[in-house]
Order: C-alpha cells, then sequence, then structure tokens
C-alpha cells in the first residue's frame, strides 16, 4: 500500500507506472473533477467526474494510473494490492452525476415531501389539487393582461312584500332578514320625512332621509338590521325584500 498526493495542473495528465488492485481517493480539492484511467499492457479503462471517496478495483489490476484534473488542485490516492476499508465521517456526502447519470427517488408510501418555491412557475399534473390555506395565508389571484374576467349577476326571482311598518318619532325596527337580496323602502306620507339606517339612528344623524313619496333601494347591504324614524308621528314605511 502507498499512498500518494500530487498536485495537478487544469487539463494536464498525470501519469504514475504504479501498480495494484485497488486505488482510492482520499481529497480532490477542486471536487468531482478526476477522470482516472487505469492501464494495464495495452488494454485501459477509464471513469470520470469522481474525486473524494472513489474507489475502484478493475478487474484483474493494473500496471499504471494516468489522472486529469479538469480544474487545478491537490489529489490524494492511495494504491494498493489489498482492499480498503471506507469510513464516511463527513456531515453531507455528495454524489455528482450530472442529467444523464440522475438517480431517480421514491418517497415511501403515505410519505409527504415539503416543497420550498423560492419564485418562477410549478405546474401540478394532477386530476384536482386542493389549496386549504387559512385565511392569514390566502392566496391573492391576479387576472392576466389580455384575458377578459366575466362577471354573472345572479337574479333575484322571489318578492316580499311586508305589511307597512308604522314608523313615528321613535325608533323601530323596519326589517332583519340575511337571506334578501335586495330591498327597498317607500315613504307613502304626504308631508312626513323617515332617516333609514342602524338601531341608533336618528333625524339627526341619518345618512338616508326619505322625503314624502321617495323609494330607496339598497343593494349594499340588504341582509343587514333596517330601522327607522320620523320626523312625525303616524308615518309609515312600505318594505319590499328580494330574494334569490
Amino acid at each position: 500500500m502507498k499512498t500518494y498526493s500530487e498536485y495537478l495542473a487544469a487539463g494536464v495528465p498525470l501519469q504514475l507506472a504504479v501498480g495494484g488492485k485497488v486505488l482510492y481517493v482520499q481529497r480532490s480539492e477542486a471536487g468531482q473533477v478526476l477522470k482516472i484511467e487505469f492501464i494495464s499492457g495495452v488494454k485501459s479503462e477509464s471513469i470520470e467526474r469522481v474525486g473524494k471517496g472513489f474507489k475502484a478495483a478493475p478487474a484483474g489490476g493494473f500496471a499504471a494510473i494516468k489522472i486529469t484534473a479538469s480544474e487545478s488542485g491537490t489529489v490524494d490516492f492511495v494504491v494498493t494490492d489489498g482492499e480498503i476499508d471506507v469510513k464516511f465521517d463527513d456531515a453531507a456526502t455528495v454524489i455528482g452525476n450530472d442529467d444523464s447519470q440522475a438517480i431517480p427517488v421514491r418517497l415511501q408510501d403515505g410519505a409527504r415531501m415539503a416543497v420550498d418555491i423560492a419564485g418562477g412557475n410549478v405546474q401540478l399534473t394532477a386530476t384536482s389539487v386542493g389549496i386549504s390555506n387559512t385565511d392569514d395565508l390566502a392566496i391573492p389571484i391576479r387576472q392576466r393582461a389580455a384575458d377578459v374576467f366575466a362577471v354573472r349577476q345572479v337574479q333575484q326571482t322571489k318578492i316580499i312584500d311586508y305589511d307597512p311598518t308604522p314608523v313615528g318619532t321613535a325608533g323601530v325596527l323596519l326589517v332583519k332578514d340575511a337571506a334578501l337580496r335586495g330591498v327597498r323602502f317607500r315613504n307613502p306620507h304626504a308631508t312626513a320625512r323617515i332617516a333609514l339606517g342602524g338601531a341608533a339612528v336618528t333625524m339627526a344623524n341619518a345618512v338616508i332621509l326619505l322625503e314624502p313619496g321617495d323609494i330607496w333601494n339598497e343593494t349594499d347591504a340588504p341582509g343587514a338590521e333596517w330601522h327607522a324614524i320620523s320626523d312625525t308621528a303616524g308615518a309609515s314605511v312600505l318594505v319590499q325584500g328580494l330574494k334569490a
């Protein structure tokens, strides 16, 4: 057994007339960049893109070796007529195969693999893909610039005519139905003004004021709790609801 330590300039072959049965690479400064040729008489065998941890025992042994590195660096290797026990003590073992020598990996049945997407497009070929993100992890959707986004309006098919609700100078509840998709209010009084709003609505703070004969068509919050108050006792409000 003999250990060698040689500096290899990139692209410059190192040929040594050393024979043996086993060659083991202990160190390759430049990584997986070695081409090693085993010579025995007129025959030769070679392997490329190997580095630290590579061990070979060609059938019949070898009489000489030729090593070429694609990048410069020091290479330590052992040549012996016996066997070598290889112990991997590094934190990580690297396989330097390229795409043509890729090793397929299959997950254990039922196992999950975490994927960290740091940009780019991901294509999923499953028949159905579900995303179970919570609200705080919601995924925003952006339409492509050339696409047309179609909006379909849901037509309401059911009309509900409520009985007239008496309204005076104290607030009263007109309607409360979360299933409503539209609601209309009408002031049929000849002189009274009527304010619409929430439970705390007054004539002073009201945003919606119905003059005599006015109609208010509510589409933003028809299912809310609607209250009314008037500046005149004995007034009333007519309410019509719309449902799908």
